[in-house]
């Protein structure tokens, strides 16, 4: 099997979730360091223009959205297990709170000046990011209204966390017992993201269970070592590689047929679409075949929930 390439940066919260998988997992993985802001044009080919990070690559294969890598990756690597005991949390977890969580976190995250502190080089990369975030999240929340918001979320905030620390006074290290679900890796990095901030030892603390059990999973990363891979060498890996890991078409009533060009874009934010000719569709799926001269032929893959699939 192809190398597995993490296209992710390290501030990034859907990134440390699946860092955090690789090495419970013990993979070997090699990292690609993209910027905060976009453009990203070396990843922009291999996905047709999505922007949202983290992307994996597995030779012409693109993973986009870390609930499909978590899963694709479950599926090519059972071993060693996750607990299936917090099942039932992953729809709520993983399908409902997780793709909205940043719209909830951002307006809390950044409460003071001190809180920005230490994340970014210098203003001009602070204002950069703040300019670029305005658009991407638009039109889920306009987060020049953050201040106004903040009560509502920072109460979201706290309710959810509260739950989940509860949960974890009954359940044991992790949500599943004593080893991670896929709930955990669903739940935990939000509130990775909120550490360094004072909304842990303001707004959510004390929090018992909560906070050790954030800890935990990070280090779970330290499973595996990675290696640096630069966006050259990847679009040679893709360009060199056939894909390999299209699932069974199965379409669902009125969904477009094979060979269909079409654009998948999130329903949410970041709505940057990906354009390309429909190569198989299911209920929890679609994959879409691009070809640039620098790639080659490359099968980009997203989850059907929380994204829409029209015609191009």
């Amino acid at each position: 099997m192809a190398e597995i390439i993490l296209h992710h940066y390290a501030q990034s919260p859907y990134s440390q979730k699946v860092r955090s998988y690789l090495g419970y997992k013990g993979l070997n993985w090699r990292s690609h360091l993209v910027p905060w802001v976009p453009p990203r044009d070396e990843l922009n080919l291999l996905t047709g223009g999505n922007r949202r990070i983290p992307v994996l690559q597995i030779g012409a294969d693109i993973l986009c959205d870390s609930t499909l890598i978590l899963r694709t990756l479950e599926q090519l690597h059972p071993s060693p297990p996750v607990s299936r005991l917090a099942d039932a949390l992953i729809h709520p977890l993983a399908r409902l709170w997780e793709p909205r969580q940043m719209i909830y976190l951002g307006a809390v995250r950044f409460r003071s000046r001190e809180d920005v502190g230490g994340m970014f080089a210098n203003d001009a990369e602070r204002t950069a990011f703040l300019q670029d975030r305005i658009g991407f999240m638009s039109p889920a929340i306009d987060i020049t209204k953050t201040s106004e918001f903040a009560p509502s979320a920072g109460a979201h905030v706290k309710l959810h966390a509260n739950w989940l620390n509860n949960l974890l006074g009954t359940s044991g290290a992790f949500l599943g017992g004593e080893r991670p679900s896929l709930a955990d890796f669903s739940a935990f990095h939000g509130f990775w993201w909120l550490r360094p901030g004072s909304v842990k030892a303001d707004l959510l603390s004390p929090l018992d269970a909560l906070w050790p059990w954030v800890d935990r999973m990070e280090k779970l990363a330290d499973g595996a070592s990675p290696t640096p891979i630069d966006a050259a060498q990847a679009l040679t890996l893709a360009r060199r590689t056939e894909p390999s890991l299209t699932p069974p078409h199965a379409p669902n009533p009125g969904d477009p047929p094979l060979g269909a060009r079409v654009s998948v874009a999130p329903d949410d934010y970041g709505k940057d679409p990906s354009t390309g000719d429909l190569v198989s569709i299911g209920p929890d799926h679609v994959v879409v075949r691009r070809e640039t001269p620098e790639t080659g032929r490359v099968h980009v893959h997203f989850p059907r929930w929380g994204y829409r699939v029209t015609p191009a």
